[in-house]
């Protein structure tokens, strides 16, 4: 039953997806199109200031477009969350024979599978973004085909340097931020679906604005704690970035229980 439960909610989103990571795509070709025009305009000097004003309104059109999407997708999946869980749709979801678990993780699992392929979309806009930009300049092709066999090679001397363990771990953060702010805004979501019988979404609002104040002020009192600890160097850095990680992961963790005690516990649909 978990299985149908996971699939209804992926099939109620999956459409929306499709459209967001299509206009992504789509913002990214036509922003590498007016990055073409710019650079052929200054390679030939070309002096339409009507025209290079049109292509670099498009041009920071299409970012925002990028980024709006991205944003869109959270949105549409903790609005999925809210719909099909706190709803009059969410009471016939409790009355499934699934537990409380089954039915959050379903949709904890939906959103990260959904918000991963749309992330991948939006790292995906880059190259192409870049390669149609810069398809007009001679010899670009030639000089990528060249570079492409040396790629391998550059990278693993970067990953050799004594530097790149700061960014190893500092990348450990993104994934804990990721999951961490996910369960934040169901957890959001859920606090003002129980404290509110009305205005459930304004609640959820300040709930949200509540949570992150808080977890800044602990992560602030646990970074002054480190620099008072140790003394400024390499291992405090790295210490810094493995401390936040270990709070955005028990945030995660803490935030996901106490959302499945109000869902099962305190939560009245009737």
């Amino acid at each position: 039953m978990y299985s149908k439960l996971l699939k209804y909610d992926w099939r109620a989103t999956r459409g929306m997806l499709g459209l967001l990571c299509s206009i992504c795509l789509g913002a990214a070709l036509a922003g590498g199109a007016t990055m073409r025009y710019l650079i052929w305009a200054s390679d030939y000097n070309r002096e339409s200031t009507l025209l290079i004003m049109v292509n670099v309104m498009a041009m920071i059109a299409c970012i925002l477009s990028i980024c709006v999407c991205g944003v869109a997708g959270l949105f549409l999946h903790i609005w999925r969350f809210y719909r099909s869980r706190f709803t009059d749709e969410g009471f016939l979801t409790f009355t499934l024979p699934v537990t409380t678990h089954q039915i959050l993780l379903s949709s904890l699992l939906n959103t990260v599978i959904g918000m991963v392929l749309l992330g991948l979309t939006v790292c995906l806009c880059v190259p192409v973004w870049l390669l149609v930009g810069f398809s007009g300049v001679e010899g670009f092709f030639p000089a990528l085909w060249e570079l492409l066999p040396q790629i391998p090679q550059m990278f693993s001397e970067i990953v050799r340097r004594e530097e790149m363990k700061y960014l190893w771990v500092s990348l450990v953060n993104i994934p804990a931020g990721f999951l961490a702010e996910i369960v934040v805004l169901m957890l959001s979501v859920t606090i003002g679906s129980v404290i509110a019988k009305k205005h459930k979404i304004l609640a959820a609002v300040g709930c949200y604005y509540g949570i992150n104040l808080v977890i800044s002020f602990v992560s602030g009192i646990c970074s002054l704690a480190m620099a008072f600890a140790a003394e400024a160097n390499a291992g405090w850095i790295m210490g810094l970035f493995g401390s936040n990680a270990v709070l955005l992961l028990v945030v995660a963790v803490a935030g996901y229980f106490l959302m499945h005690f109000l869902a099962d516990k305190k939560l009245n649909l009737t």
